[in-house]
């Protein structure tokens, strides 16, 4: 099959969860046989070059251009390629992500167009209770609808989009999934090391997560431990820079034992996983988040958001501790449970590892993702006749 993927955060550049997927799917369909094209609309600051082969995908970076509907330009260059590559039958079906609406207005294509839900702004201002901007919530709505086929992260990601639009074509539901690295036996584990993998921002929990270790801190004075927190700093509407904010929070004493490491390279990440005695994703909203998966086949202990898709992945005290982010003390126990319990730790980073190997791999992904383009191609071809 030929596929071509919407993505505007392909690696190695700044990118999310959706970035990882594209790239993770890309290459394992090129292994597998299959073409696949990439195209998505960037900065001109975005790192990468206009035009690569990443191991086989092909991948195309248009820039952004300059003007009051310079956008609008861009995105009808974007359909222009899309279009040709469907008339020349260099690609046999698109997929693109929900977010945004850019796709509402897509005139019919001679091929299917997938969306794949893994959380629009609609999504997310439904769960997070917050007024979406009333233009990108109608042309969301309206992507939704273009859409030959949908395709949702998670059950929960499926009841809020059937929620916000009801599907009137083909879906399914098909979990994220992952590579597994191979880990290094002569790494070692350090049990007291506490990490936080995620955008410094009101939705990932990190500020319950640091009142979380002010908890510790104030009532558990004889336990020892230090603290990484990876990722990118973010402006907050409310206190600005939240690194600075956080780093003026630190307790007297604390100030070398709480890291700020900043972004890092996937490869610096699993070994932070394979390294860290656990890791804290507090999290409000996400559809099915690929952070802790990277962690768990790493062997690394996971406590999770309960809240959205986590239950989905993480069944509390087996694989995993599940934990309300809207309750810091929570957060605090689940924290001290795996650093007194060691035992209890390296069994639940054992089952981890096992769950994601087991359920949530990139090749499974792939395949029910194919299998799915072909009926949404099927379903297409019978409409027309």
């Amino acid at each position: 099959m030929k596929v071509c993927f919407i993505c505007p955060e392909y690696p190695e550049g700044p990118h999310g969860g959706i970035g990882s997927i594209v790239q993770l799917m890309g290459r394992n369909m090129v292994q597998k046989g299959h073409e696949v094209k990439v195209i998505g609309i960037y900065p001109k600051s975005y790192p990468g070059n206009d035009f690569e082969t990443d191991q086989g995908v092909e991948v195309w970076r248009l820039r952004f251009k300059f003007g009051k509907f310079g956008w609008m330009l861009s995105y009808f260059e974007q359909y222009r390629i899309v279009k040709r590559w469907a008339r020349k039958r260099e690609i046999d079906i698109v997929e693109a992500p929900d977010s945004r609406g850019w796709f509402a207005f897509w005139p019919k294509l001679s091929i299917p167009l997938v969306i794949r839900a893994n959380g629009s702004n609609l999504y997310f201002s439904r769960i997070l209770g917050f007024k979406p901007n009333k233009v990108t919530a109608f042309l969301e709505k309206k992507t939704y609808e273009r859409a030959d086929g949908q395709i949702y992260a998670s059950k929960f990601t499926s009841s809020i989009v059937n929620e916000i639009s009801v599907p009137k074509k083909k879906n399914i539901i098909i979990y994220n999934g992952i590579n597994f690295p191979e880990l290094d036996p002569s790494l070692k584990r350090v049990k007291n090391k506490i990490l936080f993998a995620a955008t410094l921002t009101r939705k990932k929990g990190i500020f319950q997560f640091l009142e979380a270790i002010n908890i510790l801190i104030d009532n558990r004075k004889e336990l020892e431990f230090t603290i990484d927190i990876l990722g990118k700093d973010s402006i907050d509407m409310e206190v600005g820079s939240v690194k600075a904010y956080l780093i003026s929070k630190i307790p007297v004493g604390w100030e070398n034992k709480i890291n700020f490491i900043g972004h890092v390279s996937r490869k610096e990440l699993a070994l932070k996983y394979q390294t860290s005695g656990l890791v804290v994703f507090p999290t409000f909203a996400e559809a099915f988040a690929v952070a802790p998966m990277e962690a768990m086949v790493c062997g690394c202990p996971v406590i999770n958001s309960m809240l959205g898709s986590g239950k989905e992945l993480i069944e509390d005290g087996i694989n995993g501790l599940l934990i309300d982010p809207n309750h810091p003390t929570e957060i605090a126990l689940a924290i001290e449970k795996l650093l007194l319990d060691e035992k209890l730790a390296e069994r639940i980073g054992e089952c981890g590892r096992q769950t994601i190997i087991e359920k949530f791999s990139i090749d499974l992904m792939v395949d029910q993702s194919l299998d799915f383009y072909a009926d949404v191609q099927k379903a297409l071809l019978t409409n027309y006749e």
